[in-house]
């Protein structure tokens, strides 16, 4: 039975010492109830005798209490099963009692043995109901003798009238102390659960009003940066109009060192615009404008228009591109602005991380969930994504492998915002990957983005 409590468990350390403190006032009305005794079976070394037991067996499981919430470790599970021998025994003992006086002390004592039983039990649920099962443990005695009482022998003998009703009195006097203590107890509790619950209120709008807050200063700062990009992008087309001018008259005239430099100079530029544009995605869907815009789109076109921006960089790195679009995913009815962004951001890290290898770009479409989906699934044979770090390619500002990608450059966001501009379709990015065998990101769209879909879209 031992292995139904658990001595380590919280509840029961609480019940131990709310047991242990109660100790005087647990002495205190025992003391009264002697005192009751004596009076029902008008013998004081009677009433006496039951005080010595009573304060022995309480002394007794108190001392056992103390030594099961100063014991630690393996220790305290044999401490703790002592303990509740010891709550068991004195419980018994006071049950003995009531029973005693319920069978030999007339109508007075039957009347003080329910009240004493009655008090038992108040008491057990007053100190120990952090610990359930411990309290139904120690309050089965008391439980039995109220059940048992009735089919007890009853024999009224002679009483002095003075003393039955001066012992009924105690038993009175004990039983309404408890209800009066727990009255006051659970007052106490209830004060104390209407503060907290008070108080966590007032924390939640606290917390409520942090939050609208922090939301609205993201909101802020997302703007000023999607302000910032797009002034930013004015100039940064300027030069590179103008580098790409002078790298042209530069190779006309024959000045191959010039040109090379004008060149360094056009895709600096344009490397920097490629991360203000992903700046620029993500404050705009952070600031609240991912609206949809569906349009027909030319799905291999789309294709083509993302190949056609990394095509420099994939033939730099020696890597080859194939696109293969069926018939049926030909054409979709989708945002062309955020499934370009995606399909950009997701070639342009395939090229990024493959040398003298192939990245092969397949459009599809399959049927499930009742509509049907664009696949577009773009495989490289690149470096590929350890499967523990999976999980983590699509959160924002994280690279996987610092070292290649301080070499290729980026800031972690090609892949985040891809998954961001996938979420506002209706779809979603997902990712299969191996270690020195590449990689292959899928983005699944609805083929056809209906009206209620657009109104999911506006009402998120």
């Amino acid at each position: 039975m031992l292995r139904v409590f658990n001595f380590q468990d919280p509840p029961m350390l609480a019940a131990a010492k709310a047991h242990v403190s109660s100790l005087r006032w647990r002495m205190g009305i025992g003391t009264l109830f002697a005192l009751g005794a004596s009076f029902v079976l008008e013998s004081f070394a009677a009433g006496f005798g039951w005080f010595l037991a009573v304060m022995l067996s309480t002394g007794f499981d108190a001392m056992l209490g103390h030594s099961y919430l100063e014991s630690r470790g393996k220790t305290r599970s044999s401490s703790g099963a002592l303990f509740m021998w010891g709550c068991a025994f004195s419980v018994i003992v006071f049950a003995a009692m009531t029973l005693y006086l319920a069978s030999a002390g007339g109508g007075p004592g039957r009347v003080l043995g329910v009240l004493m039983a009655a008090s038992s039990m108040v008491s057990v649920m007053l100190f120990l109901f952090q610990a359930p099962v411990f309290m139904l443990v120690t309050a089965a005695p008391a439980a039995i003798c109220l059940l048992v009482m009735p089919f007890l022998p009853f024999h009224e003998n002679p009483h002095n009238a003075l003393y039955g009703a001066a012992g009924a009195a105690c038993g009175v006097a004990g039983f309404l102390s408890y209800l009066v203590r727990a009255a006051l107890y659970n007052g106490r509790m209830v004060t104390g659960l209407r503060a907290a619950n008070r108080q966590a209120k007032e924390r939640q709008i606290e917390a409520e009003t942090k939050q609208l807050e922090a939301e609205e200063a993201n909101r802020a700062k997302s703007e000023f940066l999607a302000v910032m990009t797009h002034e930013l992008r004015t100039p940064l087309n300027a030069v590179i109009g103008y580098s790409e001018i002078i790298q042209e008259d530069m190779a006309a005239e024959g000045r191959k060192d010039l040109a090379d430099d004008a060149s360094r100079i056009t895709g600096s530029a344009r490397h920097l615009l490629g991360l203000i544009d992903q700046i620029l995605n993500m404050s705009s869907i952070d600031a609240g404008k991912d609206g949809l815009s569906p349009s027909d789109i030319d799905v291999r076109k789309l294709i083509e228009d993302a190949v056609a921006v990394v095509h420099d960089e994939a033939r730099e790195s020696g890597n080859r591109i194939s696109v293969r679009v069926s018939s049926e995913a030909a054409r979709a009815y989708n945002d062309t602005g955020k499934l370009g962004v995606c399909l950009n951001a997701i070639v342009s890290n395939a090229v990024k991380f493959t040398d003298d290898g192939l990245i092969a770009i397949n459009a599809d479409c399959i049927f499930g969930d009742g509509r049907e989906w664009l696949m577009i699934a773009v495989s490289d044979t690149g470096i590929g994504i350890a499967a523990e770090h999976l999980s983590r390619v699509f959160q924002p500002f994280t690279q996987i492998d610092s070292t290649s990608t301080r070499a290729k450059g980026g800031m972690g966001l090609g892949l985040s915002i891809a998954q961001r501009m996938a979420h506002a379709t209706g779809g979603e990015v997902s990712v299969t990957s191996e270690p020195g065998a590449g990689s292959t990101f899928t983005i699944r769209t609805p083929l056809r983005i209906e009206r209620a879909g657009l109104a999911h879209a506006a009402a998120a």
